[in-house]
């Protein structure tokens, strides 16, 4: 009994203790917080980074496969996709793909698409740049 209640004790006496001082900081990212000879600074986490996910966007129904995939991206519950915008049927061909950059400091994606495309050299002739909003 003597020892329970001497360990019940140190367990109590080791728990204060490891409370006193202790300070919470929500830094942005980027932010710098210094106290004395102590400097934090927040980092970019890996959870920034947008998740990327592949769907097959034209598919070969006589050989089974597929023949572009376009890319989700997903971040909180911001989405952009990249996608194939000009799509050449016969010669299974995508003359153009939509593009998707995204920006951590803004935590935002900005998608470029083919505004006006010329049909006979296949190329983009003006291409725009649109913020995904929520």
């Amino acid at each position: 009994m003597n020892r329970y209640v001497l360990m019940v004790l140190l367990v109590w006496v080791i728990s204060l203790a490891s409370n006193v001082g202790a300070k919470e900081l929500k830094l942005a990212p980027g932010e710098v917080y210094r106290t004395g000879d102590l400097t934090v600074t927040c980092g970019q986490t890996s959870t920034d980074k947008p998740l990327a996910l592949n769907d097959c966007q034209y598919w070969d129904d006589f050989n089974n496969k597929c023949l572009f995939e376009k890319t989700t991206y997903t971040h909180k519950n911001l989405e952009c996709v990249e996608q194939c915008q000009r799509w050449d049927k016969f010669k299974s061909t995508c003359y153009y793909q939509s593009k998707c950059t995204f920006y951590p400091s803004e935590q935002t994606f900005v998608q470029t698409t083919c505004e006006k495309f010329d049909d006979f050299n296949n190329t983009c002739l003006k291409m725009k740049d649109k913020k995904v909003e929520q």
